[in-house]
């Protein structure tokens, strides 16, 4: 996969990490890559470290991303969220 488009999933990764308190994980998938940052949000309503505006600024460099919530019921009073965003080949080099 070329530098310009593991550049670009690394930026993604770096902004993530900033703005949402957390150690974002980058993968390689079949063609490209996804970055991920898991968030967690104490049921205590104590407010969480991520800046939402730059979390989802983050995001949108990518060419898909999306959002996954668990309640904080099913995990011991601990809401947690992953966000994620990849970062994909165009088709035509995608296998190159």
């Amino acid at each position: 996969m070329s530098d310009v488009l593991r550049q670009r999933a690394w930026e993604i990764a770096e902004r993530l990490a900033e703005a949402g308190g957390g150690e974002a994980r980058l993968t390689v998938i079949p063609d490209g890559y996804r970055v991920e940052l898991r968030i967690f949000r104490p049921e205590d309503g104590s407010p969480s470290p991520e800046d939402h505006m730059a979390v989802l600024k983050a995001l949108a460099l990518g060419d898909r991303w999306g959002h996954r919530y668990s309640p904080p019921s099913r995990n011991n009073g601990t809401a947690r969220e992953l966000v994620w965003s990849e970062v994909h080949a165009p088709a035509d080099q995608a296998t190159s």
